[in-house]
Formats: structure tokens, C-alpha cells, sequence
């Protein structure tokens, strides 16, 4: 198994934050010289040796770095987002492009990932002896980093292994399960707290890889911080510590289970807007919309332009679904009903439940996590 530490993934995945600073990259050279090409040559930080490649763009930046004598035959890439792309993660223009290896992802992920692409083909021509490669992120430069595995999996013979600490969901459902097919389960290191607001966007119908409970799941312990704290390195340093890939899956807390979201839509208890809760509507949605699909046989996500016209015309759907006799009528109804009282809405009947009531509700929804996302981003980027 050739996969990093949990530690040292993080580690790296917090410190490509400093990298542009030139005392940070002389640090660094130093601490992992048995380890990988982390070079503070200023002729190497602008990419001009192959050894030791540096990203650097309006949206992200990072490095790449070819493995030394305790990594011998092994690369890293490791990126890192900007403040900038954080306003494309909750923007309701936002839609979707088509990735190298076919499937559908955010666009303002593919187009940051697109501007990274000569820096990263650069680098690529000097691994000619490498077998492993290291795909590392946090937060938007974990979304990054899963573009570059995936992409990266095409492109050579060996094993590449994807690491990210607070990614959002990058693409759609063909994208996740090519991605995780294609990269391997096993070889993703998803890390998340179960509270940090970033993992949990964008929503519906984007998926995170692996698609499976495979992921590395995180409990936040209970206390007072506030999500956005949950989304900080530095708490996701602590929560590894010590720690291997076998511990932590083994503390990995229980995902939604068909039968609690059920419980859950079918309760009357009070619901906040919480991450929690957030996540559980988001789980709570796709289990409704696959039901409503199943029967009226349609492909919802095709073809759609923008965030704003998917939650048109799923509110359209719903609403039509409510007409529907039995089960279906009924999960649409709790569905949006649960979702309304998280919201502090008044709840209304089933027959006052229009598509144009029902689109009110998403676009408030969705309100309500952009702020939290860009509470997260201005704690990240302060």
C-alpha cells in the first residue's frame, strides 16, 4: 500500500496555503528533503524545472513534486482554491460542463481545473519513472485535486491516489461513479466532518467520490464552535493525529440509512437549519426525486443550463408529483414540509403547495447554505 498518512496528507494540504511565500518554501525544502522535490529555487517555483512544477492562477495555485529517496517512483500534486472560486460554488448561474472523461461537473471547477492544465501536462512529462501519484486538497482545492486524479488516471499506467480534507461535491452522478470506479475506492481519502458546510454543497444532484459509504466520515465532537470551524485545517490536523487509515474508518459515524430518512420526513419534531439537518434534507431529496423519476420515467438533470432552471424545473416535477395518488404524493409533501420548518416557514397544505411556493423554498434553501459556505470562506481566506 503506497498510500501517505492520513497526517503527512494533511499536513500537505495545509501547508500549500504558504507556499507562495518564500521563507515557507525554503522551510519546506528543508523538512522534506528525504521526501519529495520541494524546491524554494525561484527558477523551479515558475516551473522551469522539471523536478518541481508551481501552479498559479486567478482561482488556485499549488505544486507538484517528484518523490526522493523515501518516496522513490512517487509524485505529488497537491492544490489549493482562492477566495474567487468560492463565489461559483453557491452562484444559482452556475451550470455544468463536461469533463475530459465524459462525465458532467461544475464549471467553475472544469474551468479553473482547465486554466491549471499546461502546468499540470508539464509536470506530467517529467514522471516518466513514477508509479503513485498523490492528488491532495482542502476545501475547493480538494475539488480541484479530484479533476486532476481523474483526469490523471487516464493519462498513466500507475496508481493514482486522491486525498481531500472538506471537499465539496464535484459532478454528477455519471462523474462520481466514473471517477470512482476509474480512481478506485480504495484509493480516495475522503475526509469530512460531519458538520463542515463546505462538504455539504453543491447539493443535490451533485456527488461526492467515492459514491459509496467508503469515504473517510469524520465526527465533530459536540462543542460550541461553529461550523465554519469544522471546515479549518487546523481541526482537521487534530482530528487525524495519530491516527491511520484503519482508525479512522473504524470511527467512521453511520451515514443515512433509507429507513432514518423515512423517520425523519415522516416526523413532526422540530428541525433546524443546521449542517446536520442540511445534509439529511440533501439525502432526504435524492431519495424522494429517484422516486418521483422512477415513476414518471424522466432524466431530470439533462441538459440543464444553470443551477436556477434545475431548481425550476425540479419544483415543477414536484409539484406535478403531489397530483400523483398514494406513497409518492406523500414523500413529496413531507419532504417539502420538513423543509420548510427548518426554514421557519409557515407550513401549508398539500394543495397549496404550487411549483412557484415550492421553488421559493429551494431558493431560500439554498440561500441559507451560501451563507455559511461564505462565512467558511472568509474564516479560510480572512
Amino acid at each position: 500500500m503506497n498510500a501517505l498518512s492520513p497526517m503527512l496528507a494533511a499536513t500537505l494540504a495545509d501547508e500549500v496555503y504558504g507556499i507562495e511565500d518564500e521563507l515557507v518554501r525554503e522551510d519546506l525544502a528543508d523538512k522534506y528533503k528525504d521526501d519529495f522535490t520541494i524546491s524554494s529555487d525561484s527558477a523551479a517555483f515558475t516551473g522551469e524545472s522539471g523536478a518541481f512544477v508551481f501552479i498559479k492562477k486567478e482561482s488556485a495555485f499549488g505544486f507538484g513534486a517528484l518523490g526522493a529517496k523515501n518516496y522513490p517512483g512517487q509524485a505529488l500534486i497537491v492544490i489549493r482554491g482562492t477566495a474567487s472560486l468560492y463565489d461559483g460554488l453557491t452562484d444559482l448561474n452556475a451550470g455544468v460542463k463536461r469533463f475530459h472523461t465524459g462525465g458532467l461537473v461544475h464549471q467553475g471547477f472544469y474551468y479553473t481545473f482547465e486554466s491549471l492544465f499546461d502546468e499540470l501536462q508539464s509536470f506530467l512529462t517529467s514522471c516518466q519513472q513514477v508509479h503513485t501519484f498523490h492528488c491532495i486538497g482542502h476545501s475547493l482545492g480538494g475539488a480541484l485535486a479530484t479533476l486532476t486524479a481523474e483526469w490523471l488516471r487516464t493519462q498513466v499506467s500507475g496508481t493514482v491516489n486522491l486525498y481531500t480534507f472538506g471537499s465539496p461535491r464535484v459532478g454528477l452522478e455519471l462523474f462520481a461513479s466514473q471517477a470512482t470506479a476509474g480512481i478506485g475506492a480504495d484509493n480516495i481519502y475522503r475526509l469530512n466532518h460531519q458538520t463542515d458546510p463546505v462538504a455539504i454543497v453543491p447539493t443535490w444532484p451533485f456527488y461526492h467520490i467515492p459514491d459509496s459509504n467508503q469515504d473517510y466520515l469524520l465526527a465533530s465532537a459536540v462543542s460550541v464552535l461553529p461550523p465554519w470551524k469544522f471546515h479549518m485545517m487546523e481541526t482537521y490536523l487534530s482530528s487525524v493525529k495519530n491516527k491511520d487509515w484503519g482508525v479512522l474508518r473504524a470511527q467512521r459515524p453511520p451515514g443515512h440509512m433509507e429507513w432514518a430518512i423515512e423517520q425523519w420526513l415522516q416526523s413532526d419534531e422540530p428541525v433546524g437549519l443546521t449542517t446536520s439537518s442540511i445534509e439529511l434534507i440533501n439525502a432526504s431529496l435524492l431519495f424522494v426525486v429517484r422516486k418521483v423519476i422512477k415513476a414518471a420515467g424522466i432524466v431530470l438533470v439533462g441538459g440543464f443550463s444553470t443551477v436556477f432552471t434545475l431548481l425550476d424545473r425540479l419544483a415543477y416535477l414536484l409539484h406535478n408529483a403531489i397530483d400523483f395518488a398514494g406513497e409518492l404524493s406523500f414523500w413529496v409533501v413531507r419532504l417539502i414540509t420538513r423543509i420548510m420548518q427548518a426554514l421557519g416557514m409557515a407550513v401549508t397544505t398539500a394543495a397549496e403547495m404550487t411549483a412557484i411556493l415550492i421553488r421559493t423554498v429551494f431558493l431560500r434553501l439554498h440561500h441559507e447554505i451560501s451563507e455559511t459556505v461564505r462565512k467558511a470562506s472568509r474564516a479560510l481566506f480572512h
